[in-house]
């Protein structure tokens, strides 16, 4: 594949990529023709080589695309006033951030942390798409900030203490001046790479934050404080799914989601016994349906996708499929998975069900852990 640099920044030929065949993987996912699904998925990839990329794949069409990054990327957000500039985010301890365009498949760097901070992999614009706000790992203070970028320039022009450490995703509460903040907890340092330095005192929390004023409106705990509260996805009345990574045995595990209620609080997801065995204690992302009354996990490590109904929080059972990651909710509703090896499924309305998005071509690519779906 030919690469080209063209001037000072990393503004680079796009690819149009095909994606690697379906395979079967038994259990609840049926290897049959999809319905009709349309929107584009924004997620971060690599190829059979190794070489990284930011792109998506265009339910239109059934084609992925894509255009080389220098780093791994992990998840995104999308301009609200521009839907053609999406920003990526690095990988925990990565440093740097890339904007793709849509329209022309260009990329460039448009910032780096300062000195003494890395990024979490994700980050949100405001409402007016002036501002971004990503959770940053302050790791020679050991605490976690929220860093408020202009997004013409990407200078910070302000800081908010997400008062707890290792920030990972963050989500608008839908006045669009609270933000969810899930604080994941653990102590890490670049020097050590991902090694975890404080399991035994390790302590996540869900926190409400007000951006104008800084403040801390709402903090929340989970009995277990083993379990790292990571991946949020926020429904239109407020209510939100939580993602967990448990930092024990994965056996001993006592759940893989939460549901934060305002107001209310943070609320543990039950499951069965002999159900949580297959949960692996891991959650790569999460996502909800309200059209679908759906709320869904995904275990890669567990082999499929957990599911709980979102209005009365009963668990509605597991959808076997290998290295489930990336989990999105469609305009339609529909929730729709990726899976390691380059193929996707869609949910189906029962939740114990699934069919695969059929996706033309055959470049071998492995997903990353997160999709954003956007029209």
């Amino acid at each position: 594949m030919k690469r080209e640099d063209r001037g000072g920044g990393m503004n680079r030929r796009g690819l149009l990529l095909g994606s690697l065949g379906l395979l079967g993987t038994g259990g609840l996912l049926a290897a049959c023709s999809s319905p009709r699904h349309t929107g584009t998925l924004l997620s971060a990839f690599e190829d059979a080589r190794g070489d990284q990329y930011v792109g998506g794949v265009d339910l239109r069409a059934n084609r992925v695309f894509g255009t080389p990054v220098p780093a791994r990327a992990h998840g995104c957000a999308v301009d609200p006033i521009d839907p053609q500039r999406v920003l990526f985010f690095a990988r925990r301890p990565g440093t740097v951030a890339f904007e793709l365009r849509r329209d022309s498949l260009a990329v460039r760097t448009v910032f780096e942390t300062p000195a003494g901070r890395h990024l979490a992999g994700h980050g949100q614009f405001s409402r007016d798409g002036s501002l971004l706000f990503t959770p940053e790992h302050d790791y020679e203070n050991g605490r976690g900030v929220i860093s408020v970028r202009d997004t013409r320039t990407f200078e910070v022009v302000g800081e908010i203490d997400t008062h707890g450490i290792d920030p990972h995703e963050c989500a608008w509460l839908p006045d669009g001046r609270s933000l969810l903040v899930a604080n994941g907890g653990i102590m890490t340092h670049p020097r050590s790479f991902r090694r975890k330095l404080n399991i035994p005192n390790m302590d996540p929390s869900l926190c409400v934050l007000d951006v104008g004023s800084g403040t801390l409106l709402e903090q929340w705990r989970l009995p277990d404080h083993l379990l790292s509260i990571r991946h949020l996805a926020v429904a239109a009345n407020g209510v939100a799914a939580v993602g967990l990574q448990y930092e024990g045995a994965p056996e001993d595990a006592p759940g893989i989601a939460a549901i934060y209620r305002p107001g209310a609080g943070l609320k543990l997801l039950a499951a069965p016994a002999s159900e949580r065995n297959k949960f692996r204690g891991y959650v790569a992302s999460i996502a909800l349906s309200e059209r679908r009354n759906l709320l869904a996990a995904a275990c890669p490590y567990g082999g499929g996708t957990a599911c709980w109904s979102l209005a009365d929080d009963r668990y509605r059972g597991f959808v076997t499929a290998a290295e489930t990651y990336g989990l999105s909710r469609l305009a339609d509703g529909t929730i729709v998975a990726s899976q390691r090896d380059g193929s996707a499924y869609a949910l189906d309305q029962t939740a114990s069900r699934s069919h695969f998005l059929n996706l033309d071509g055959s470049m071998r690519l492995h997903w990353d852990d997160h999709w954003v779906a956007v029209s």
